[in-house]
């Protein structure tokens, strides 16, 4: 009998808007920080997530984080407005796992180079951090992404997203890509989601083996989640079977960590 080589082993991607931290709120409102960094504490530390994508990520929250996985994952990305200074997009990376080979951050704007800048139509500067790495369970390299499309821009997440599927497109060659994050327009309707489907990325979503739980929107607000609602946080995957997608609201004493809901999906290199 002829032997059937084993499947390349599977790896778990998490993003997550974690809602930057107001200072403005007081105890018992859903959005205070304070209350709500336990949940994502726990979010993060129970997921065991490979790959971690956050977004809306201030200085002030980084110690949360960095104690949930920072002895797990090594972290990437600065402020957009250099440094630790604005919104993070934060990419985790368990260690044991992933071998960093290189890494930047880009603006999304006309020069994406240039810390802080402006692009387009944007309300505020728009970043995105990608790594390339080697999985070390397959020897074989991929790109992994995070970002955070403008909420008001509408050529803004356009040309956004096509400046993404450029830049991710050269850094990874023929290497498979993960691309995640908060981009502000429908999965499965929008521009920039045309975008980047026109560019090779598959959605989570449409092409899992597997949906766990309801196919809730992402966006409930310290709601009850729609079911069948708007996705506007998503998990694209270029050269790679999805073999299981979720999206749920944590909640710890009724508490949900987050405006957002956490996104993840399962991912495996396909043979071949």
């Amino acid at each position: 009998m002829a032997s059937t080589a084993a499947q390349p082993p599977a790896f778990a991607v998490l993003t997550q808007n974690i809602r930057y931290h107001d200072e403005s709120t007081l105890p018992g409102q859903a959005d205070h920080w304070p209350e709500r960094a336990p949940v994502l504490a726990q979010l993060l530390g129970e997921a065991e997530a490979d790959v971690v994508g956050l977004q809306e990520v201030l200085a002030s929250q980084i110690p949360v984080i960095d104690e949930a996985l920072g002895a797990t994952h090594l972290r990437l990305g600065i402020g957009r407005e250099g440094g630790g200074r604005g919104e993070h997009n934060l990419l985790l990376l368990r260690r044991d796992r992933f071998e960093l080979l290189d890494w930047d951050q880009l603006w999304l704007s006309e020069e994406p180079d240039r810390i802080g800048s402006l692009g387009w139509d944007a309300h505020c500067p728009r970043i995105a951090v990608w790594a390339r790495v080697r999985d070390r369970r397959t020897d074989q390299d991929l790109v992994l992404a995070v970002t955070h499309l403008d909420h008001a821009g509408e050529a803004a997440r356009e040309q956004g997203a096509a400046l993404l599927a450029g830049r991710l497109l050269a850094e990874a060659g023929e290497s498979p890509i993960v691309l995640m994050g908060d981009f502000n327009a429908a999965g499965g309707e929008s521009t920039p989601w045309r975008v980047l489907r026109d560019a090779d990325f598959e959605d989570a979503h449409d092409v899992a083996a597997e949906h766990v739980g309801e196919d809730i929107g992402t966006f409930p607000d310290y709601g009850t989640p729609e079911a069948g609602g708007m996705r506007i946080d998503w998990i694209l995957a270029r050269g790679l079977a999805v073999e299981q997608y979720a999206a749920r609201v944590p909640l710890r004493d009724g508490r949900a960590a987050s405006d957002h809901a956490t996104v993840t999906a399962r991912l495996r290199r396909a043979r071949g």
